[in-house]
């Protein structure tokens, strides 16, 4: 939680615990103000109704941007990334990513698994070979470049979950002479199910490397990039057709989303163990999750912002209008001994209780239009960068969320009463003749 939430949450709390003072020490003040919101109903309701509009949009449009954040954050985990990977520590340094592999991968994930402090957080752990080559099809004389990854099959199946199966098997399900293309890739192939290919890489002794494979699934993972050079292989097909025993990273996707713990006991256990590796998690290795997240983390600030600022000047507007209306009945309290103290406080209880029933409402609001929402999603168009839709929807299980819900509408309207108390404490007899 932020900062800024945290005061603002500490500012509601005082203005609660004010007003349950005054229901508890001062009962008459806050009958009094909560019965003066009925006198000009239509006002007050009107009011309410504006904050409650507020509050509904900031919870709508909160909960769809939670739930874009959460769908991004899973496609971008499990296409091929995880939650943490490892590297050799020369990984980044080099352009010749096959002279930076990570030699005897089996006793790696061994100690790994052998430490309880990490296997308890482990969901799935695998190695990965990247290379990179010339795949053909020879009967319709078709060529392309290809970006290659060497997976172990069943994984794969977790870490790579948001590939979408089109033709064939996943990599579960073939034999090690077999491989599956990204839907790109086979189009520029004009490659089919159980074509034969043509592998041609560089091994990492700078040799060539060359492997016949029948083409046994297309997948799609929805970014057009990557579809059109993905090729996903067996990895100890890959590192045959290598001459590695290596591989390029190890993944590793957790059973819950506690990224930051895990990283620093992994890297505790590599600098224990004295290892050339280095560990990253997941948004290091996502620049444009982060770039997005920069990018509608503002809208939804600026979309808050503005709405804060005409639930303000509607409770601002009102507040001076009723100031208007009861400016005798003001004077006549005045008059009669009321301190100004007094007046303030019973203007200002009157904001209070509008700013807490427009944040209940806009809550019990949000959730009853999210669960109609929900029901059949929102059809979106494709991201940047991706060449198909999804379905979005409400996201409602975030406490930041529906604390921003109900914070929002009670904060603004405490902070537009505070003028409009001050300027009816301080009335006087004379006051009440200019609206005669």
């Amino acid at each position: 939680m932020s900062g800024e939430m945290v005061f603002a949450i500490s500012v509601v709390v005082l203005i609660l615990l004010f007003v349950l003072w005054c229901v508890l020490f001062r009962s008459r003040d806050a009958k009094f103000a909560f019965l003066n919101l009925f006198r000009h109903k239509r006002r007050s309701f009107s009011t309410i109704a504006a904050i409650m509009l507020g509050g509904v949009s900031i919870f709508l449009y909160g909960g769809f941007i939670d739930y874009s954040f959460w769908i991004l954050k899973e496609q971008t985990i499990r296409t091929n990334i995880g939650h943490v990977q490892i590297y050799n520590k020369n990984y980044f340094e080099t352009s010749n990513k096959n002279k930076s592999l990570i030699e005897d991968y089996p006793a790696l994930k061994k100690a790994i698994l052998n430490d309880p402090t990490l296997a308890e957080s482990i969901s799935t752990l695998s190695g990965q070979l990247e290379f990179t080559g010339v795949i053909s099809q020879y009967e319709s004389e078709t060529s392309s470049y290809f970006s290659a990854l060497g997976v172990e099959p069943l994984p794969a199946l977790k870490l790579g979950s948001f590939d979408k199966l089109i033709i064939g098997s996943d990599l579960s399900r073939i034999r090690t002479d077999e491989i599956t293309l990204g839907s790109g890739l086979a189009k520029t192939l004009n490659a089919h199910y159980d074509d034969w290919l043509d592998v041609l890489v560089v091994n990492t002794q700078g040799g060539q490397g060359a492997l016949s494979m029948k083409l046994r699934g297309i997948f799609e993972s929805g970014i057009k990039d990557y579809d059109d050079v993905a090729m996903k292989i067996p990895l100890d097909t890959a590192q045959r057709i290598m001459g590695t025993a290596s591989v390029s990273k190890v993944l590793i996707l957790l059973k819950e989303d506690d990224t930051a713990a895990f990283t620093a006991k992994l890297r505790q256990f590599i600098a224990d163990h004295k290892l050339p590796l280095i560990v990253k998690d997941w948004k290091e290795a996502s620049i444009f999750y982060q770039q997005v997240e920069g990018l509608l983390s503002g809208i939804y600030f600026f979309i808050k912002l503005i709405v804060g600022l005409i639930v303000i000047y509607m409770i601002g507007n009102s507040m001076t209008m009723n100031i208007i209306e009861r400016t005798r009945e003001i004077t006549t309290l005045r008059a009669i001994g009321l301190k100004p103290l007094h007046v303030t406080r019973l203007f200002l209880l009157e904001g209070i209780f509008i700013g807490i029933i427009g944040a209940l409402g806009s809550l019990a609001i949000g959730y009853a239009i999210a669960a109609v929402i929900n029901l059949y999603g929102i059809a979106m168009p494709p991201s940047p960068g991706q060449s198909q839709g999804y379905t979005a929807f409400i996201k409602t299980d975030s406490a930041a969320l529906n604390w921003i819900t109900l914070v929002l509408p009670i904060l603004a309207a405490t902070g537009a009463s505070v003028l409009p108390a001050l300027r009816a404490s301080r009335l006087n007899i004379s006051d009440a003749f200019k609206f005669s």
